[in-house]
């Protein structure tokens, strides 16, 4: 049975239809405004542990004198750190801190791609033998913070990271790989995160 429609009935129904995706576009605008207005302190950060002697290789390692600004090396191992502001917001004066495990030495080495400008805001301090801190005067939503360390022997795990500062949210991740048009759409829509991934994936 066919059913035949006027020519109002068809006007209702398109009407009513443009009424609908109007109001999904609207939720779906509305929604991203808020998120974007949305205040979100987040760190997030990686961290990698290299030695850089290998006994197999070497046999006498245990022979060699390795010093390092005045700090005597056992095992020579590197220890590199990624910190990236994955919020929308400075970060301003976050309190870094780096503390080994067991007795392990930490030996701050030097920062590595320092933007333009920040080589008087961006600085690593000893705390201790087995604690460093990362003193920043902001990190901005997209920066990273690359810290290079030196350490006297391999850890039995990773060393601590905390940054005391009320409301903010830390991340550990995970080496991530992304394509770089994905990064490119992501850049368009959440910049600052667009701009966390790509520093992420060129560390």
């Amino acid at each position: 049975m066919a059913i035949q429609l006027t020519q109002s009935d068809i006007i209702g129904i398109v009407g009513a239809v443009a009424t609908l995706v109007v109001g999904v576009i609207s939720w779906f605008l509305s929604a991203y405004i808020a998120k974007k207005q949305m205040r979100n302190e987040e760190l997030s950060y990686r961290m990698r542990i290299t030695p850089l002697l290998n006994s197999k290789l070497f046999k006498d390692e245990n022979k060699l004198e390795i010093s390092y600004k005045g700090d005597i090396i056992d095992r020579l191992v590197f220890f590199e750190l990624d910190i990236v502001n994955s919020g929308n917001v400075a970060i301003k004066h976050p309190p870094i801190r780096i503390t080994s495990l067991d007795a392990t030495y930490i030996v701050p080495a030097y920062l590595e791609d320092v933007p333009p400008g920040y080589d008087s805001l961006w600085e690593l301090k000893r705390e201790d033998g087995e604690t460093c801190l990362i003193v920043a005067d902001h990190i901005n939503p997209g920066q990273t913070i690359k810290a290079r360390f030196l350490m006297d022997n391999m850890p039995p795990g990773e060393p601590e990271f905390s940054c005391a500062v009320p409301d903010l949210r830390i991340k550990r991740i995970a080496d991530i790989r992304v394509s770089p048009v994905a990064t490119t759409i992501l850049e368009a829509f959440y910049p600052s995160l667009g701009r966390a991934v790509r520093a992420l994936t060129n560390v």
